[in-house]
């Protein structure tokens, strides 16, 4: 047997089923609804915050609140920020830490 043949063979587990297409669904529906859930705990630590030190960080109290009050229990309220807001978050977590 060449190695084309064996690379281009499927294995019979690998091809999806589907009962594993409704867990991976499934799996992926809990994992959103976990991130959401958690972004609502930060935002809702957020709306505790002074004005002061919400402008420290580039935000303003309607800012918070839009997010927190337009998005549903389910809803992501991180994705109600300004799109500048997200991608700053996005892009300081990416820089290396100076020491």
């Amino acid at each position: 047997m060449s190695t084309i043949e064996r690379m281009t063979t499927r294995a019979p587990s690998a091809a999806r089923t589907p009962e594993t297409r409704l867990v991976a669904e499934v799996a992926s529906f809990v994992k959103s609804v976990l991130h959401a859930l958690r972004n609502r705990k930060a935002m809702n630590a957020l709306n505790d915050l002074e004005d002061y030190q919400l402008q420290d960080i580039g935000l303003t109290r309607r800012d918070v609140d839009v997010a927190v009050n337009r998005s549903g229990m389910l809803d992501d309220p991180y994705k109600l920020l300004p799109r500048h807001l997200r991608l700053r978050g996005s892009r300081s977590a990416a820089m290396p830490q100076r020491s």
